[in-house]
């Protein structure tokens, strides 16, 4: 990402979905609005979209969030133009996230977390509803794709924020090989590049990559099927330079890693550093949204839904994009004409549709949560 990357605020990097043709099927299949005619009449929340007004906040937003995952200039800009303080602090995992708001954390106003975890902090009542009167920019300016996403099918809970792939990125100049699949990620890794190649730390990613590389489901829970995921790792660990989702991108830019299992913004932005390739693995893996929600307790929700509709500007939002290197939600001919042409077209920013229709979102079920701990515990420990 050149020299745009501060390290002011690097403490975590970001990771934690959809399609063009093939998210608008798996939108349509689960009740999801898919025209622009059926978004421009859409109520969320028994809130008619067209009278909003932009809230007028004041005071401080304090923002728990993915270090790295806000354009710098965004929070000045922001600042500048509401008058509203942030108070930032950052989490590493989405179960970072849970886990504080479980143990009873208060008083942030605006979290972000991946779409599966929208619905396990809703279900556990710890989330406010998102008052889409206060939110005009976003009503304009949504890709009607990312309205009622399978994780919050009232669009009561969450407003999208970025969208991106799970995959892996590896330097060209330092990987004689081309690797396209999950297959050859893990056989260079026992092999040629030992501790010299990293995974996320990260239960979802990590074992769902053994799952797609043995031609089960992302979301399996078959327990002979994560039986098999789980012998995978443990021949994997031995030769795993590190389990990190907070350094492995600049380890790569420097060369001290060769390659490393990551999301695709991280792989883009390798990419803009130094020879390197991001890869959707031909097996398949993961799609997902992150997406603003505002927690139980907040002490300024008005600020909250102020950035919000702040970062829906294209022109903001399109600082985000060159920042983070994540998808957009925004409809795209919002973007044309105010977005980088060369980010917009950068189909590791914003994926094909033929590299989409092999993915999956996270939706794991219970029973397969319980296993992956398991396994998880596992091979962190072997």
């Amino acid at each position: 990402m050149s020299q745009k990357l501060w390290d002011w605020e690097r403490t975590y990097d970001r990771k934690g979905f959809v399609a063009i043709s093939a998210m608008t099927a798996f939108l349509a299949a689960c009740g999801g609005s898919t025209t622009a005619e059926e978004d421009a009449a859409e109520t969320t929340g028994g809130t008619t979209t067209g009278a909003a007004q932009a809230p007028q906040a004041s005071g401080t937003l304090s923002y728990y969030n993915w270090a790295d995952y806000v354009n710098p200039e965004t929070y000045t800009k922001f600042t500048a133009d509401t008058s509203v303080k942030v108070r930032k602090d950052f989490y590493a995992s989405n179960e970072d996230l849970q886990a504080k708001l479980q143990a009873g954390a208060r008083g942030y106003d605006l979290i972000v977390p991946t779409g599966y975890m929208v619905q396990i902090l809703a279900d556990a009542n710890l989330l406010e509803p998102i008052d889409w009167s206060m939110l005009p920019n976003v009503q304009e300016n949504l890709d009607s794709k990312f309205r009622k996403l399978p994780f919050d099918p009232q669009d009561q809970w969450s407003v999208p924020k970025d969208w991106g792939t799970t995959g892996f990125v590896y330097r060209t100049d330092l990987v004689s090989e081309k690797p396209t699949s999950w297959a050859e990620f893990y056989e260079l890794t026992k092999g040629k590049y030992s501790k010299k190649v990293t995974v996320l730390d990260g239960i979802p990613e990590v074992v769902g990559s053994a799952l797609v590389m043995l031609g089960y489901s992302y979301n399996s829970d078959d327990e002979g099927e994560l039986d098999e995921a789980r012998d995978a790792l443990l021949e994997l660990k031995p030769h795993v330079l590190a389990i990190t989702s907070t350094e492995y991108k600049q380890m790569v830019i420097d060369g001290k890693a060769v390659m490393a299992l990551g999301w695709n913004g991280d792989g883009a932005a390798v990419a803009a550093e130094k020879p390197a390739e991001y890869v959707v693995p031909e097996e398949g893996g993961e799609f997902w949204v992150d997406s603003y929600s505002i927690p139980v307790g907040a002490k300024n929700p008005t600020a909250a839904h102020a950035w919000i509709n702040y970062c829906y500007d294209p022109e903001i939002n399109s600082l985000e994009t060159a920042y983070t290197y994540y998808g957009s939600p925004l409809k795209r001919d919002t973007l044309e004409g105010v977005m980088d042409p060369e980010i917009l077209a950068n189909t590791d920013v914003f994926p094909a549709d033929d590299t989409l229709t092999k993915l999956e979102p996270n939706n794991v079920s219970p029973k397969g949560t319980q296993l992956r701990d398991r396994i998880w515990t596992e091979f962190k420990s072997a």
